[in-house]
């Protein structure tokens, strides 16, 4: 009976991998899927290393190496740490990050309930609300900067050696690229910001502009993809007060500043009008996106984390099913470059998910950020893409990096500040 039972499971196996089979076949006779589920070659693979290496870091519990992809070829750099290293390093980061959030998140309920009822006993509590963050805030930078110190020691340093970059750029010298392709538990981890950042030069920003990409194919066929074509140029999604959520009063300045750059080629969805159905067809006529917004991460089931609009939701998941080719967003946002802990490996940011939808350039965050801080990052950075009196989408990174540096420089000792800022494309 037995047999019976195990010879049906394995017939039932069989013929399910034959549908596979017969599917792969078909979707590769559609025009422009040929290359569908197919391993990209050698030959391709260094397509992606053309304007600088691409690093894809095996974590796995045999051993562990850094892929580094250049333009003449692949090479395997053993990395002397382990699985367990990373997950150790991972686990006390994001319980610092998630402490301080949580402390953030009790810090603006004591002060509505204060505001809404003056008692005693509310500023009481208002006021260890607030001593709790002090300490969680003093805290989480600390363990920031021993995961950034690890990161560099670790692995970013050797993997910068290794690709050429050794020493800091010097003043007037061109900044070569990197980008970083984590998988496992280095997802989680900021390996864009990695350094010593104390010391000078002792870190990955100091000797290249880092980005990241979700996967190689991904940052080759951004490089394919035809220019939008959409009507107009920005589309900004402003939420400056949210139901549930702490204001943002900086929301004002991004307004301001974009439409100062874009006049009237500048859509701006704010409050009520800010709803799911609008903002998904919007997203659809414009070339860029500028999200100033609350947002959350779901660490279990990323696909369900998205932006926060005034009708609720509008989810990772929502956004990844329209696909259509755009040039840029701007996600002035919380948490929206985080991925999920328990799959890391398939885990779908805002950041990646945008990248894949169709945004060749997308910068993101790593988790909440002051909207004032946020403010900042955005004027820099968009003042940094134009040239000429004109916007520049493919200047990302580069302004991205030069706004971030310069934060860095002013608090090098509070990396909560510039590190969660991230840029994921070409």
């Amino acid at each position: 009976m037995i047999d019976r039972v195990d010879s049906a499971r394995t017939d039932s196996r069989m013929e399910l991998a034959r549908q596979w089979a017969d599917l792969i076949k078909e979707v590769r006779g559609v025009p422009g899927f040929s290359n569908f589920q197919r391993s990209l070659r050698a030959l391709e693979l260094s397509e992606a290393a053309v304007h600088g290496p691409v690093v894809a870091v095996n974590v796995s519990h045999r051993r562990v190496d850094a892929l580094i992809v250049a333009s003449d070829g692949v090479c395997s750099l053993p990395m002397n740490f382990t699985a367990d290293d990373v997950h150790s390093v991972a686990r006390t980061y994001v319980k610092a990050i998630e402490r301080h959030q949580s402390c953030l998140a009790v810090l603006g309920e004591a002060a509505v309930a204060a505001q809404v009822a003056p008692t005693a006993r509310r500023y009481r509590a208002y006021q260890q609300a607030a001593n709790a963050l002090v300490e969680a805030e003093a805290d989480m930078e600390l363990e920031l900067t021993s995961t950034l110190v690890w990161l560099w020691d670790t692995v970013a340093r050797p993997v910068f050696e290794a690709c050429g970059l050794g020493t800091p750029i010097r003043e007037g010298q061109p900044w070569p690229r990197l980008w970083w392709c984590p998988t496992g538990l280095l997802t989680l981890l900021p390996l864009h910001a990695a350094g010593r950042h104390t010391e000078a030069g002792q870190s990955g920003m100091d000797r290249a502009v880092v980005s990241y990409t979700p996967s190689l194919r991904a940052l080759i066929e951004s490089r394919s993809w035809e220019r939008s074509t959409a009507e107009g140029s920005m589309v900004h999604v402003a939420m400056p007060e949210t139901p549930g959520q702490s204001d943002l009063p900086h929301v004002g300045r991004e307004k301001q500043l974009l439409t100062a750059l874009f006049g009237e080629e500048c859509t701006t969805l704010s409050g009520p009008a800010a709803d799911r159905t609008t903002v998904r067809r919007e997203l659809s006529r414009h070339r860029y996106a500028h999200f100033s917004c609350h947002a959350t991460a779901h660490s279990i089931r990323p696909a369900s984390g998205g932006l926060l609009l005034s009708d609720g939701l509008l989810t990772v998941g929502e956004i990844a099913a329209d696909h259509r080719h755009r040039d840029f967003a701007f996600l002035s946002a919380c948490k929206t470059a985080l991925g999920g802990l328990l799959l890391p490996d398939e885990s779908m940011t805002m950041s990646s998910a945008l990248h894949y939808t169709g945004y060749r350039q997308v910068i993101g965050t790593l988790w909440s950020v002051r909207d004032v801080v946020a403010a900042d990052v955005a004027e820099g950075v968009y003042h940094g893409m134009r040239e000429g009196g004109v916007f520049h989408s493919d200047h990302a990174a580069t302004a991205l990096h030069r706004v971030v540096r310069r934060l860095r420089d002013t608090s090098p000792n509070r990396p909560s500040h510039w590190m969660p800022f991230t840029h994921t494309g070409p």
